[in-house]
């Protein structure tokens, strides 16, 4: 394996466009929310939180992010007998709750982006619709 390799990183512009499409989503579905946005070390680069949106929502929102950036998943796939072994392990930044997505370029995880706030199917729906800004997958 080389010493070095090539990296794509995520610029604040990303997260802008993801924070903006997500924004647009939840306007969409008429459901106030949180959106975060992380790097491949889960590091908070981009966080929105609506008029609105419920006050506890910021705080698991960014978890998913954290979640799913870390565990290279989307968040909620963890079998319900280990979720307190990840939380332990992570330090408490783990969730089990879906609504939270790798940003994959190249094969390469490079952060992840997450709703929260609203019915699960919300959640998803706008992180997703978030996601899509890129032009990616999860």
């Amino acid at each position: 394996m080389p010493d070095i390799i090539a990296t794509h990183k995520l610029t604040h512009e990303a997260s802008m466009k993801m924070l903006a499409a997500g924004v647009a989503e939840a306007e969409r579905l008429k459901c106030k929310i949180s959106l975060a946005v992380v790097d491949q070390s889960c590091q908070l680069i981009g966080f929105l939180m609506m008029d609105g949106a419920r006050f506890f929502s910021g705080r698991t929102t960014i978890k998913k992010a954290i979640t799913s950036a870390s565990q290279r998943l989307p968040s909620g796939y963890e079998r319900e007998e280990k979720v307190i072994s990840m939380q332990i392990r992570m330090d408490g930044d783990f969730t089990n709750v879906a609504g939270g997505f790798p940003i994959t370029v190249a094969g390469q995880v490079i952060g992840a982006v997450a709703a929260g706030g609203a019915k699960i199917e919300e959640d998803v729906a706008v992180a997703k619709a978030a996601l899509a800004a890129l032009g990616t997958l999860a």
